[in-house]
């Protein structure tokens, strides 16, 4: 351990040892050399203006991604607002679609699944899935011409048998529009269902979706939640996959056409309206 003693034993002259350090270290003057201090300064002066190079260097980079950052967001920003407009006018369009599509039915005759005066001479029966696409695109593209001329007119009448084989959403929207059947509003219901139809097999026929289809097509809400669990809609459900079964149908949509009351036979899609004029002309 050191103490004043021990640094005294060590040196003679009774000094501390760091004292005798101190006093050794060079008077500043001795290390001068002609031209030395010029150096230093330079030294400094080049370690500084290197310094605030490299901090303003540092600051424009940092400006340059701030700048970067902002353009980013803006453009990402710019996009989101693109995707969001595209998809309320997709929604808003086809909500208008459908709107003008189930002014179609106003003023034609409606039972539970029937469309048209009953005492219409050809009858065209209709095998659907409320999750099928190409159903979709049939009741979007080919039905309102077909109501058009021949049902409005008087000429046919239409059935609509709902299958649930795709999946528990297809039962769903069945049920929904069997119920909305008892208050003759099935037509419309669906037209507006296939108008909103979702991915299948999402779970999007949920209850707001329900819900909001009927309330598009005019459906008391209450009465169609109240009715759709019931054993009369099941049974319904029933008859249309036993009346598939009989008919040997096996894809939808599935068409039948022939004489009301008579033997019905599968018609093509593409091939309705030949086929509901050929049924005509064999009833005169």
């Amino acid at each position: 351990m050191w103490s004043p003693d021990a640094a005294a034993r060590r040196n003679p002259d009774g000094q501390s040892r760091f004292s005798v350090a101190r006093r050794r270290m060079p008077a500043f003057g001795s290390l001068y050399v002609p031209g030395s201090m010029s150096s230093r300064a330079e030294t400094k002066k080049a370690a500084r203006e290197a310094r605030l190079r490299a901090e303003r260097e540092e600051a424009e980079r940092q400006r340059r991604q701030r700048i970067w950052s902002l353009a980013g967001g803006a453009a990402l920003l710019a996009a989101l607002v693109v995707v969001v407009l595209i998809l309320v006018s997709a929604g808003g369009s086809s909500d208008e679609e459908a709107s003008g599509e189930v002014a179609q039915f106003d003023g034609i005759p409606q039972k539970g699944i029937e469309l048209g005066d009953p005492e219409a001479p050809v009858t065209l029966v209709e095998f659907a899935d409320p999750q099928c696409p190409f159903c979709k695109e049939y009741t979007t593209e080919d039905l309102p011409p077909l109501v058009e001329d021949y049902v409005a007119g008087g000429d046919l009448r239409m059935e609509l048998q709902l299958l649930t084989f795709i999946g528990p959403d297809s039962e769903s929207i069945a049920r929904a529009a069997l119920a909305a059947g008892e208050q003759d509003l099935m037509w419309q219901f669906m037209d507006v269902a296939y108008a909103r139809q979702g991915v299948e097999n999402s779970g999007y026929a949920d209850e707001e979706f329900i819900d909001g289809v009927a309330e598009a097509a005019g459906v008391d809400v209450d009465q169609m939640n109240e009715q759709g669990g019931t054993e009369a809609v099941t049974r319904k459900l029933e008859e249309a996959q036993a009346a598939a079964t009989d008919a040997g149908i096996n894809s939808t949509p599935s068409f039948l056409v022939g004489p009301t009351g008579g033997k019905l036979l599968p018609a093509q899609q593409e091939g309705l309206a030949d086929a509901i004029d050929q049924a005509l002309a064999d009833s005169q």
